[in-house]
């Protein structure tokens, strides 16, 4: 049997931001036949890394301080690596194809896209033949935001990986969100229903125009009025769909 067909496949993230590592790190674990290998914090670092590492996928950021993402595949020259750039921006698609890159994800990254490109670098090695029975990899589900574990926000010029967890209100401001969570505010342009649609529901409920819950962070609900584990209050809309909402915040 061959080797190829049975190794695990070495990954090596090289992005400048930490939210990023954590959620990659995340779903690699979650795939068995690939193996974390390590990080890195910027490009001059990763020359020598990738060198001494000899990953087989490297997730490559784009967009980084001192040297960018596609400056260091002009250094990098290795026909056995697999570049899978990953990047908030679409505009750098077209740029990092003509790097002949393997696949390109953009940010926020769901699990069967993340899927999808390591499946690909996986036949690239192994010619096609792939040994171990289906039954041993994970399900795929469509994507949707019930399959991830968090979302990522655009805020002050950076991207935060928030976990659902962690979030305990939305409060909509005109085109704005402002995102409560517990590691402080996060505001972003985007409207409510834009964000709702990022939400699973369980446990996120849309209480009002202006306000998402997370149901797990409910103290009590008293009349129209909820009020959060922290105190805060916000209201219920009193309308006709008041009863649904009521049932949503308390359903099993």
């Amino acid at each position: 049997m061959s080797d190829t067909t049975t190794r695990k496949i070495k990954c090596l993230i090289i992005d400048d931001e930490e939210p990023a590592h954590e959620v990659l790190k995340f779903l690699i674990a979650k795939v068995p036949w690939l193996a974390f290998e390590g990080s890195c914090y910027n490009g001059i670092e990763a020359i020598e890394v990738v060198s001494a590492r000899k990953p087989d996928i490297i997730f490559l950021d784009v967009n980084m301080p001192e040297l960018s993402g596609l400056h260091l595949l002009n250094i990098i020259q290795s026909t056995e690596l697999h570049v899978i750039m990953t990047t908030a921006y679409p505009e750098y698609a077209v740029d990092g194809f003509t790097f002949d890159v393997t696949a390109f994800l953009l940010k926020p990254i769901g699990f069967d896209r993340f899927l999808k490109a390591v499946t690909k670098v996986r036949k690239l090695i192994t010619g096609g033949q792939i040994t171990e029975p289906t039954s041993t990899l994970p399900e795929i589900k469509p994507e949707s935001p019930a399959n991830d574990e968090y979302v990522w926000i655009r805020a002050d010029r950076k991207m935060y990986c928030v976990w659902f967890k962690d979030i305990f209100l939305i409060e909509g401001l005109k085109d704005y969100v402002k995102v409560h969570y517990t590691g402080g505010v996060l505001v972003t342009l985007m409207s409510m229903s834009a964000m709702m649609e990022k939400l699973p529901f369980p446990p996120f409920v849309r209480t009002h125009r202006s306000y998402i819950v997370n149901r797990n962070a409910i103290r009590m609900i008293e009349g129209n009025t909820i009020t959060l584990q922290n105190g805060k209050e916000v209201a219920i809309a009193v309308s006709p769909t008041r009863d649904e909402i009521f049932r949503q915040l308390t359903a099993k």
